[in-house]
């Protein structure tokens, strides 16, 4: 189950982390909104690549536009210069909307690579964090979902956006594919949903039609404790992966919540079709 640590606990915090680009706006609100429903603070983490300051070294380093009609010789200083830029407008964005919502927020800049500087933060913050990626996942600069779940171990969840993502209105779905996991979901779910009063929807997933009848009796039970969450719908993949984040999509939802290295977006599926589909943020449980 995700927990984030309460401000004032030093065990955990909603680290919002950015490489480089330009971060989302909405994959900022989302991070915002989960520090609200428990309580947290931020941690906004700007990360200089070590990698592309070794590089810069090189005497024949340069910078080609996207057309490769333009070219210019890049170095350290440069990159030093635009790294500077670049967090200091992050971390002025993350806070204006941090103490707009009365939100603790603290920067952090390191230079190292995003994977490991998650998991030094992380460990250093505490047991208890999520993690925000502040662009899409589809990003060149985002590390590997895997990896990043796989390697930092004192991030609970991880809130990620997709290229399209232009929301966070809508009610919060949950895209269950093991019944056992409700139950932590819908608590999650409800902290998510005391922020702004939004409605609560279970949609099943599963991959042919005896496991999605197992799935829907388990599930009816389990809500019939909890009379204010709903069960929207469901979906048959029968092994695409395109499918289920279609009918997703059709909800408007302001939040999907989903298991990572399940059918919606497994360990090592195609995650062009979420990409495509997703417009809301996902917050992804181990």
């Amino acid at each position: 189950m995700i927990h984030v640590a309460q401000k004032g606990e030093d065990k955990g915090r909603v680290v919002v982390h950015l490489c480089s680009g330009e971060p989302s706006h909405i994959a900022l609100d989302a991070a915002v909104w989960l520090a609200r429903a428990f309580q947290s603070e931020i941690e906004g983490l700007y990360v200089e690549s070590q990698q592309l300051l070794e590089l810069a070294d090189f005497p024949f380093a340069s910078e080609i536009s996207f057309s490769g009609r333009a070219r210019r010789q890049i170095s350290r200083e440069d990159l030093e210069r635009e790294f500077r830029a670049a967090s200091a407008a992050f971390h002025a964005l993350v806070e204006k909307k941090a103490l707009a919502a009365e939100v603790p927020v603290r920067p952090r800049v390191v230079r190292d690579e995003s994977v490991a500087a998650l998991s030094a933060v992380c460990a250093a913050c505490g047991p208890w964090n999520a993690v925000a990626l502040a662009e899409p996942f589809t990003s060149p600069a985002c590390p590997p979902l895997k990896e990043l779940l796989d390697t930092v171990l004192d991030a609970t969840g991880l809130l990620v956006v997709g290229p399209r993502a232009a929301r966070t209105a809508g009610p919060i779905v949950i895209a269950l594919e093991y019944s056992e996991l409700l139950p932590a979901m819908v608590a999650a779910a409800q902290r998510l949903a005391a922020v702004d009063e939004k409605h609560i929807a279970v949609f099943l997933v599963a991959t042919d039609e005896v496991a999605l009848m197992e799935l829907d009796n388990a599930t009816r039970l389990i809500l019939h404790e909890h009379p204010n969450v709903e069960l929207s719908g469901a979906c048959l993949t029968f092994g695409a992966e395109a499918a289920a984040a279609e009918a997703l999509r059709r909800l408007m939802p302001g939040l999907i919540l989903a298991r990572f290295g399940g059918l919606l977006i497994s360990e090592k599926g195609d995650l062009r079709p979420l990409a495509a589909s997703l417009e809301c943020p996902l917050l992804l449980l181990r």
